[in-house]
């Protein structure tokens, strides 16, 4: 039930400016820290509560996963 990051990151991770930030290389703390931030409503400047819904389903050791494979991709 969670939707895969590529559909709106790309499959690289380069984002589509404007409407989805890059994630390929952030580093993995910044990335975990982001999403943690959505899971807990700190941060709400996504439409449509988007990341707010997919990381609200997230467990920390998901979280962890996620931001580890974007920090990888080039």
């Amino acid at each position: 039930g969670i939707p895969a990051c590529a559909g709106c990151h790309g499959p690289a991770g380069a984002g589509l400016p404007a409407q989805y930030p890059r994630l390929a290389g952030q580093y993995a703390e910044y990335t975990a820290t982001q999403l943690k931030t959505f899971r807990t409503h700190e941060r709400a400047n996504d439409p449509e509560k988007m990341m707010r819904v997919i990381a609200g389903k997230l467990s920390d050791a998901q979280i962890s996963a996620v931001a580890e494979y974007a920090a990888g991709l080039r």
